[in-house]
């Protein structure tokens, strides 16, 4: 099955000190290190030839070292990505508010902010989903 057609949904909470979890459905596509490293390459090389031009420009080290330095920040960003976070549902511990995320890089832990009482809860994924349905 290629990449493209990985999904894999849970049951997750959403967390917040002091207050009882309340259920999140999310939808998580796991990503492989080829499409780590060919997403980080790709932009660290587009980012580059990008600022390039610009080196012709006063002063000259600086367009040089930022380009390099945003390319590889970039790029970083990109290859970190071993999960994507289709979507997430569900509501806010404190106030009930509900909350929506779209299609971001899952950190650990993620926030979630809520749009109601300005908190920000975190999800709390089950034990172990992560390492079940890693790519690499």
């Amino acid at each position: 099955m290629s990449e493209s057609g990985v999904v894999f949904e849970a049951i997750a909470e959403a967390t917040l000190f002091g207050f009882d979890a309340t259920p999140s459905e999310v939808r998580i596509r796991p990503r492989s290190r080829g499409w780590r490293v060919g997403g980080a390459v790709g932009t660290f090389v587009g980012v580059v030839a990008v600022a390039s031009p610009l080196v012709v420009f006063p002063p000259h080290a600086v367009w040089l070292i930022g380009g390099l330095g945003t390319g590889a920040f970039l790029a970083n960003r990109r290859y970190i990505e071993r999960f994507t976070l289709l979507s997430a549902i569900g509501a806010c511990p404190k106030c009930g508010h509900g909350f929506s995320l779209k299609n971001t890089r899952l950190r650990a832990p993620h926030p979630l902010p809520c749009e109601g009482c300005h908190h920000e809860s975190t999800l709390q994924l089950p034990d172990g989903l992560l390492q079940k349905h890693a790519l690499d």
